[in-house]
């Protein structure tokens, strides 16, 4: 690490542990800061830490190895590359601890951003997930990566489907889940190249509520080559795409959730479309005059027909 530290061991009398689970591609200018911050970490809870490496073909995994070398609890899995979600998958199958703290290779977490997630996520045991904000910085930019968060306040989102359907609500380094309904969820959906955030909102948002803290906790390089936002066509098509796996995963899910679910992508659609000057953004429109009476069957097959509006 770039300054020497080491995670204190974890101490064994503690409950209520936190796995770290980050995975890794082509991530070499990004490891010393993200694991220095791994380190710093406040909190009285055990800790483990699980690194997937997923077929870089850069320095990542020596660099990680490096590292790494002599932190107690520690995991390192390679893998030929399989994408995000996999890559999240098999870590989170590996994490030993009742927390489960996502991070991205490249985001680097506050100094206090681990333990104000798990005391929202112990003070409110129907909780499955905490998140808070993120902040994007450029190279030298200054951070308060060191702040006091114990007097964040926390909002309960007591039914966070309508919001996880309506906007994606944060990247993997804002949020801590709880294992067990991560694993009752099916963790990220892998049928996805690229996208992760969304589709696990959506998993996890029927699995219990949400805690929202109210600070910073993750800071986000702004400009990361190969990163899904470069390409907001991709984006948008993999969020559709997303939605209708969802659908097709939980049928019995109450039919106003189907029609909303119909609503946002028509909505989605007709902005890109008008957006990119598509010759056919009528079609679209026609959509999204659909989706404001009821629809009631055929919603995953509606929400595939919204996502063309992506396609070249």
């Amino acid at each position: 690490m770039s300054n020497g530290s080491q995670p204190a061991a974890a101490p064994p009398a503690c409950a209520g542990g936190v796995s770290f689970v980050v995975p890794v591609f082509n991530k070499a200018p990004w490891p010393p800061g993200v694991l220095r911050q791994l380190a710093r970490q406040r909190g009285d809870f055990p800790r483990q830490y699980v690194f997937v490496d997923d077929g870089s073909t850069d320095d990542s995994l020596s660099i990680l190895k490096e590292a790494t070398a002599g932190w107690p609890d520690t995991i390192i899995v390679e893998q030929a590359n399989r994408g995000p979600a996999h890559a999240t998958n098999r870590a989170l199958a590996a994490a030993s601890m009742p927390f489960v703290k996502l991070c991205d290779a490249d985001d680097l977490l506050a100094d206090d951003a681990t333990r104000a997630l798990r005391a929202a996520l112990i003070r409110h045991p129907g909780a499955a997930l905490a998140w808070g904000e993120a902040a994007y910085y450029d190279d030298g930019t200054p951070l308060d990566l060191a702040a006091d968060l114990s007097t964040a306040p926390v909002e309960v989102v007591a039914r966070p489907l309508r919001r996880a359907l309506r906007n994606n609500l944060f990247v993997p380094a804002q949020c801590l889940l709880r294992t067990a309904a991560a694993r009752a969820g099916g963790g990220c959906d892998q049928r996805l190249a690229l996208s992760l955030e969304y589709p696990l909102a959506l998993r996890m948002a029927v699995r219990g509520s949400f805690a929202r803290v109210g600070a910073t906790l993750a800071f986000r390089p702004r400009r990361v080559p190969g990163q899904l936002s470069e390409s907001p066509r991709r984006e948008l098509f993999d969020t559709q795409q997303a939605l209708a796996f969802f659908l097709d995963d939980h049928p019995d899910l109450p039919w106003h959730w189907k029609h909303y679910a119909c609503r946002r992508a028509a909505g989605r659609a007709r902005r890109w479309a008008r957006r990119q000057r598509r010759p056919d953004a009528g079609r679209f429109l026609a959509l999204w005059l659909r989706a404001q009476l009821p629809i009631l069957s055929g919603h995953s097959a509606f929400v595939r027909r919204c996502a063309q509006a992506c396609t070249l």
